[in-house]
């Protein structure tokens, strides 16, 4: 992956600091694939949205209620391979610093996924204020407990259900696949340690821990997406940045997980290698795989990225999949 785009370096970090830049003000931009585009392309960058797959290669459901919390009403998309299953699942989480971004901007990997014969799963989760830590965690949880529920009606192995997200998603997605069992971050009526278990975790380019020298400073400086989404800046929620980070509930039963890493100055996204070192401590498969200097933030919604990224994440998935079977 890495030898088909390590020759773009310059322009593209300086955009990646750029794009970071006006995530971590106090009014973000939305976060949009449109918006992605234009400014790659306004920077000279050759990037192009991924094509689809071919007619006839899968079958979607798109906007599909899977939760309603008051008048708010949560959806999701399935996209599955046209031949029958059972297949295993991976549900899709948008990023956007938990404040933008929509469940659509990840249809694009889901239809490509599917097209390899996954059943892969977009997910809308609450944002902003409403979906402050735990929120979204809850929503995500629920969507988890949801596509079990349902397996049978989509064609899913109830048994191997993955996770995966870019940036924000991608916090949540490892957030969800380290605390595998923990009853403190369920909100359903009955807790139930199967029903929301993931069986892999993929985080793309999202962060693993908050309590990182270099985010507290940043955020004592100016509460940017993060202290927004914790609720406060280090010194007044201490306790709930170690809660929502992922790093915190590394055990025996989290999920073997695989991590992209673009590793810019901006934004700053900790405990990665940190996170896969304690799975791979206690048995569990884990890598982070660094992508070249310079490649940007939001790297997984356009190609030349697109392409290679899908075949890590598929071989990821399959290996995981396949190691779960006799």
């Amino acid at each position: 992956m890495q030898a088909r785009i390590a020759g773009l370096s310059l322009s593209l970090l300086l955009l990646a600091t750029a794009g970071a830049a006006s995530a971590q003000s106090s009014a973000p931009a939305p976060f949009t694939v449109e918006r992605v585009l234009g400014e790659m392309r306004t920077a000279g960058i050759a990037v192009s949205v991924p094509a689809d797959p071919p007619a006839g290669a899968i079958k979607a459901s798109e906007d599909v209620e899977y939760l309603r919390r008051g008048a708010e009403v949560l959806r999701l998309d399935i996209y599955r391979p046209s031949a029958a299953g059972p297949r295993p699942a991976v549900l899709i989480l948008h990023g956007g610093g938990w404040e933008s971004g929509t469940r659509q901007m990840e249809r694009g990997l889901a239809k490509a996924l599917a097209a390899r014969g996954f059943i892969a799963i977009p997910v809308s989760y609450r944002l902003g204020a409403s979906g402050r830590f735990p929120g979204a965690v809850h929503d995500v949880k629920a969507a988890v407990r949801w596509v079990r529920a349902n397996a049978k009606r989509f064609d899913i192995d109830p048994d191997f259900i993955a996770i995966a997200g870019g940036s924000a998603g991608g916090h949540l997605a490892a957030l969800v696949g380290a605390s595998n069992g923990v009853a403190s971050l369920e909100d359903g009526a009955a807790f139930d340690a199967k029903a929301s278990a993931v069986q892999a975790m993929v985080d793309i380019d999202g962060a693993a821990s908050f309590p990182d020298a270099a985010l507290i400073a940043q955020e004592q400086k100016r509460q940017g997406a993060t202290s927004r989404f914790l609720g406060g800046n280090y010194v007044q929620r201490r306790e709930t940045w170690f809660a929502a980070s992922p790093l915190t509930y590394v055990s025996p039963a989290s999920a073997p997980s695989l991590f992209f890493a673009t590793n810019g100055k901006s934004p700053i996204l900790p405990g990665r290698v940190e996170m896969a070192a304690r799975l791979q401590a206690l048995g569990l498969a884990a890598e982070v795989q660094d992508l070249p200097a310079g490649t940007p933030h939001p790297f997984w919604l356009l190609e030349p990225w697109f392409t290679p990224l899908v075949g890590e994440i598929a071989t990821f998935l399959d290996a995981r999949y396949k190691a779960t079977k006799p």
